[in-house]
C-alpha cells in the first residue's frame, strides 16, 4: 500500500470517528433538549396550578370581605331593634293607663302628660324605623304580619278575616318586630251527625230481639 492510499485510509477513518463523535453529541444534546423541555413542561404546570390555587384564594377572600362587609351592615342597621323591642312594652303600658275614663282633673293632667311622653317616644322609635302595622277588622289574615290568638265565626264576615284586634304589632324597618294578634273568622267544622231518634232506637231493638 502505498502512502497516498495510506493518509487517504487515515482521513477516512478520522471522517467516520468525526461522524460517529458528532451524532453522540446531536444525540446527546437532543437528550439534554428533551429533558429540559419535560422539565419546563413540569415547571410550567405546577405554575399554572400556583396560579389557580392563587386566584382561588384571592376569589375567597373577596367572598368572604363581601360577607363581612354584608353581615356589619345588617348588624349596625338592625342594631337598635332589641332596643325598640324593649320600648314597645313601655308604650303600650303608657297606652292602657291612656284608656282610663275619669273626671278627676288632676288624674286627667296625669294622663295627659303621659300621652305627651308617650307620644315623644314612638316618635324617637318612628325616626330609627319602628312602624306601627296598620290592621284592622275586616282585614284578611296575612301570616306574615299576623298571628291567630284565637278564632270565632261570624257568618256575616268573609271568612279568614279579622274580627278583633287583641293587640298592636310592629315593624322595624323591613323586619316585623311583633306580629299583631289577632282573633280570625273560621268556619267551624260540620257537627257529628244527630244521632238516631228514640223511634228507630225502639226498631231495631225489637228487630234484635226477633
Amino acid at each position: 500500500m502505498s502512502d497516498n492510499e495510506k493518509e487517504i485510509l487515515v482521513e477516512e477513518e478520522k471522517e467516520e470517528l468525526l461522524d460517529e463523535t458528532t451524532k453522540s453529541e446531536e444525540k446527546s444534546k437532543r437528550k439534554k433538549k428533551n429533558k429540559l423541555e419535560d422539565q419546563l413542561e413540569t415547571i410550567q404546570e405546577e405554575l399554572q396550578s400556583i396560579k389557580d390555587k392563587y386566584y382561588r384564594a384571592l376569589a375567597e377572600t373577596e367572598n368572604y370581605k363581601k360577607r363581612m362587609t354584608e353581615d356589619l351592615k345588617r348588624e349596625r342597621k338592625y342594631a337598635g331593634m332589641s332596643l325598640a323591642d324593649k320600648l314597645i312594652d313601655s308604650i303600650e303600658v303608657f297606652d292602657q293607663a291612656l284608656n282610663m275614663q275619669t273626671e278627676d282633673k288632676n288624674l286627667q293632667n296625669f294622663l295627659y302628660g303621659f300621652k305627651m311622653i308617650k307620644d315623644m317616644m314612638f316618635q324617637a322609635l318612628k325616626d330609627e324605623g319602628v312602624m306601627m302595622i296598620e290592621s284592622k277588622v275586616g282585614d284578611d289574615f296575612d301570616p306574615t304580619i299576623h298571628e291567630a290568638m284565637d278564632k270565632d265565626y261570624d257568618p256575616e264576615k268573609r271568612e279568614h278575616s279579622i274580627l278583633k284586634v287583641v293587640k298592636k304589632g310592629y315593624k322595624y324597618k323591613d323586619r316585623i318586630l311583633r306580629p299583631t294578634l289577632v282573633i280570625i273568622n273560621i268556619k267551624p267544622e260540620e257537627e257529628l251527625k244527630e244521632e238516631p231518634t228514640e223511634e228507630i232506637k225502639e226498631e231495631n231493638l225489637e228487630t234484635k230481639e226477633e
